[in-house]
């Protein structure tokens, strides 16, 4: 018997925040939102490939003989992260921008989040430049070693347009 994967009406609605899938899904939409599975699928479906991969080298290196290593520089290692608040799809506009400053594995810093409403792609683009300028000038940051992207109504600014 094959193994069931995840609907794709599923895999859509994990990437929504459980407030808009509630609404969505819940009594006022379309009666499917079951908070016994939902809130546990929703999260399966978000990290499934992380989960996954994690649990897959956990078991290959239980086999293997482990060797610790100390390297300090590890610790001293300094990136960002660029954390860009936009719906799920590659043609929905950016709502608001921020960035992440690590050391090792601590976070010593962040780009509070700007609005992007109402800026043309090249004025984001021209705003990231000029947060990278002071990321190099402070940190020695060149460029984001990763992107996060959260959904608009996570965005922490206020006054902002989705929660008046």
């Amino acid at each position: 018997m094959a193994k069931r994967g995840l609907s794709d009406k599923c895999r859509k609605c994990a990437m929504l925040s459980a407030e808009q899938a509630q609404v969505l899904h819940g009594a006022e939409g379309d009666g499917c939102w079951n908070p016994a599975v939902c809130y546990s699928r929703r999260s399966y479906a978000r990290n499934r490939a992380r989960v996954s991969q994690t649990r897959s080298r956990k078991r290959k290196e239980s086999e293997l003989e482990q060797i610790p290593v100390q390297f300090e520089p590890l610790s001293q290692l300094v990136f960002g992260v660029l954390v860009v608040y936009r719906k799920a799809g590659t043609d929905t506009p950016v709502h608001a921008i921020a960035a992440q400053i690590w050391q090792g594995q601590e976070k010593v810093a962040i780009v509070p989040p700007v609005h992007c409403i109402g800026m043309v792609p090249s004025q984001v683009h021209t705003y990231v430049g000029k947060m990278l300028d002071v990321l190099e000038t402070r940190y020695g940051i060149k460029k984001f070693v990763g992107q996060t992207r959260l959904d608009p109504d996570l965005c922490e600014l206020r006054p902002c347009p989705l929660h008046e």
